[in-house]
């Protein structure tokens, strides 16, 4: 008989409510982070920018309650919140620059989001196929992505933080402290303070900048007299348009998220007191890459980024003990009602940018550490280091040698020019090509 998670009695009624809001909390900051990054990469204005953050919220908290409530077969059932993955930052970012170029801002997010829809609804396909995928998108794979994207997004973060230094001449030493302020506070709080800091290291950080950048007068409020009273999802905000070339770039993304997904609902899995290996288990995992994907085309449908499970969310089942799917709805709720005030999203966006990269160098540094420990956590031998090491010199080197070929078609291009997606596709094809005998990647 299959092993059954036995509910834990709370003493307080309201302790469930209490429980959801730290998990609301450990997962506040990134869900507003990604997108704030994403939209100051683009060059959104300040009206869109504002409704990506809300909506990030809003949709988090909708497809937290889809996952949990688990509708027919799509959801996990288990305590899992949702938001926006960083793995998603760096391949918005120039798919959006690369069709800037010829294409109105509404018009490069419709494609955008018509594109993301669509690598959202073939991963709800291969969802059921996920033993088989797993064969696919190994170790080697998700680890050379992480590695690549950690390192495209920590150059960019520099680049960005370099380039506001200049911007402010002779008050540029300010740009550099508050930068600084907000990484070593993400960083003290992630490694060196209280577990409950730890879990709201990023929002934690973001505050100590905003207070910084305050006292050196950098603050407009302008936003905050101006919001609105109610913020209200907006569907097909932007008209959907397809285009091949972006669902090349993101679609390894989304098969590397899906596969990260696969090992956060293990973890959740296994802290529920659930079995691990039989038929439940997998009926869990494919229940919530579904609800991944579904939470994902939904996203889309409201313009926002895609969805996936938050890894951070089970170091506070670890914390608290508490692992019910209740708790997880409560969090929904919260998530849902702060999306909802829009003053959230405007001070947000008051946060000077060099704040959000200083919290954000800190995130991608942590994203490629992942990626080597995922490479050598599966018992690293010469085969994966070729590999990996192969996989991402290539996607660099191929990447820097694109634009010097003139004949090349500019969707082959567009493809081959961002590093993450080429070294993914490396990595696949040398799986592929190179025996691996019967090792389990």
């Amino acid at each position: 008989m299959t092993q059954q998670a036995v509910p834990e009695p709370t003493r307080l009624s309201f302790e469930p409510a209490f429980l959801g809001f730290q998990h609301m909390l450990a997962s506040f900051g990134g869900i507003l982070t990604a997108p704030l990054i994403i939209a100051m990469g683009m060059g959104l204005s300040l009206q869109e920018t504002s409704y990506l953050v809300s909506s990030s919220l809003v949709v988090s908290g909708l497809a937290t309650f889809i996952q949990i409530v688990r509708v027919g077969p799509i959801g996990s059932g288990l305590l899992s919140i949702q938001g926006t993955s960083f793995a998603f930052v760096g391949p918005f970012i120039y798919a959006y620059e690369t069709m800037a170029q010829h294409l109105l801002p509404s018009e490069a997010l419709g494609t955008l989001f018509g594109s993301a829809a669509t690598c959202a609804a073939v991963v709800f396909v291969l969802s059921y196929f996920v033993k088989s995928l797993r064969t696919i998108i190994t170790t080697n794979v998700s680890g050379t992505t992480l590695i690549l994207i950690g390192i495209s997004l920590i150059v960019i973060t520099l680049q960005n933080i370099h380039l506001a230094y200049q911007e402010m001449g002779s008050m540029g030493w300010q740009v550099l402290v508050i930068a600084g302020g907000v990484f070593v506070s993400v960083l003290g709080c992630s490694f060196f303070g209280l577990r409950l800091l730890k879990i709201a290291s990023v929002a934690i950080g973001l505050a100590v900048g905003l207070i910084m950048a305050m006292l050196f007068g950098l603050v407009d409020w302008v936003l905050l007299e101006k919001a609105d009273a109610i913020f209200v999802l907006d569907p097909l905000r932007h008209r959907w348009q397809l285009d091949w070339t972006v669902v090349m770039v993101l679609f390894p993304i989304f098969l590397v998220s899906a596969t990260e997904s696969v090992g956060d609902f293990t973890a959740t899995n296994a802290l529920s007191h659930y079995r691990y290996g039989d038929t439940a288990f997998w009926t869990r995992i494919r229940g919530g890459l579904m609800g991944d994907a579904l939470n994902s085309f939904l996203a889309s449908v409201f313009c926002s980024f895609p969805n996936t499970t938050f890894s951070q969310n089970n170091g506070v089942i670890r914390l608290t003990g508490a692992y019910q799917p209740t708790i997880g709805l409560y969090a929904a709720g919260f998530l849902v009602l702060l999306g909802s005030v829009p003053i959230i999203s405007s001070l947000f966006q008051a946060i000077p940018a060099v704040a959000v990269f200083g919290a954000a160098l800190l995130l991608f540094i942590m994203v490629a550490v992942a990626g080597i420990q995922l490479v050598l956590g599966s018992g690293l031998d010469v085969r994966s280091g070729v590999i990996v090491a192969l996989a991402v010199t290539g996607g660099y080197i191929v990447s820097e040698w694109v634009p010097q070929v003139e004949l090349m078609p500019q969707g082959l291009q567009a493809v081959l020019g961002f590093p993450v997606s080429t070294g993914a596709f490396i990595a696949v094809l040398l799986e592929l090509v190179w025996p691996s005998h019967g090792q389990d990647q």
